[in-house]
């Protein structure tokens, strides 16, 4: 059974999505000074790489990364692939998307941006208001992108994170998914426990079926 990492590395020359903190690690033990362990520090935005989105991160009282049912962010999950070179919209939609299909991952040519580790590119793939309408109208309850925003860049309200996150889907942001191909999978994604936060980074593996 082979297992994919579709999970973001996370260091020092990593992207940023612009007006984020970019990571940041100092080392306080070495083992090379001599010292009997080997510890560092790090800061980082909570949206660091590969990330799960709460509803608390865009709707009032709502709830945290930690709340989020795990038993939606694990199961079986379906890559799909959309060759649309601007937007996810419902047209592309209605050929992917099937009645059963409960958690889907969209594999664009946003996973060939991750290449670039440093810079950041503005003119990705997003998911338009309508394509998110469409999605929570089908019963989709866990959205992976591939790329660090599901939103087109430059819209300040963030409509298609509030439709997702008032109407409950899980939004795994951050995926690469360049080395997989379409089909089914089961789907691990685990975020950290952070206790009340808006989301969390996470580390997702997809497993053939």
């Amino acid at each position: 059974m082979k297992i994919y990492d579709v999970s973001v590395a996370i260091h020092p020359r990593m992207q940023a999505y612009p007006g984020d903190p970019r990571f940041r690690a100092k080392t306080i033990k070495s083992l090379e000074k001599g010292d009997p362990y080997s510890l560092s520090k790090i800061m980082m935005s909570n949206h660091t790489g590969t990330h799960v989105d709460a509803p608390s991160h865009m709707i009032p009282a709502g709830i945290s990364v930690t709340e989020l049912p795990l038993e939606i962010m694990n199961g079986r999950a379906r890559v799909v692939q959309i060759h649309h070179r601007e937007k996810i919209d419902v047209p592309e939609l209605k050929q992917v998307v099937i009645m059963d299909d409960f958690r889907i991952l969209f594999k664009t040519r946003n996973s060939l941006l991750w290449s670039n580790h440093k810079y950041f590119s503005k003119k990705y793939i997003y998911l338009t208001p309508d394509g998110a309408r469409y999605l929570i109208d089908s019963g989709i309850k866990l959205i992976g992108f591939d790329y660090h925003s599901v939103e087109q860049y430059g819209q300040n309200d963030y409509p298609v994170h509030r439709l997702l996150l008032e109407n409950q889907i899980v939004l795994v942001e951050g995926l690469n998914l360049a080395e997989v191909d379409e089909g089914e999978f089961e789907l691990s994604c685990l975020p950290l426990p952070l206790k009340g936060m808006d989301a969390a980074p996470a580390r997702v593996i997809l497993k053939e079926k």
